[in-house]
């Protein structure tokens, strides 16, 4: 069962941006993912002018289960 965190942004139109951080330390520490997301914002290092991020919207824990079944 892989897991990812995802961090989504509103970037300067509006938009949402996600980052994706696969196998995230567990149990996930929500005050330490925003003061990340917050460092992410000032640093500035996506998008730029009006793609750049400037509010941390929301993160979240997902989980991605396959089953495979053999096709006789």
């Amino acid at each position: 069962m892989a897991k990812k965190l995802e961090l989504h942004f509103t970037n300067g139109l509006g938009k949402t941006a996600k980052l994706t951080i696969d196998y995230p330390k567990e149990p996930v520490d929500k005050t330490a993912v925003k003061q990340v997301m917050d460092m992410v914002i000032a640093a500035n290092i996506f998008g730029g002018d009006n793609h750049s991020f400037v509010i941390a919207k929301e993160a979240r824990l997902v989980e991605h289960n396959v089953t495979d079944y053999e096709i006789v």
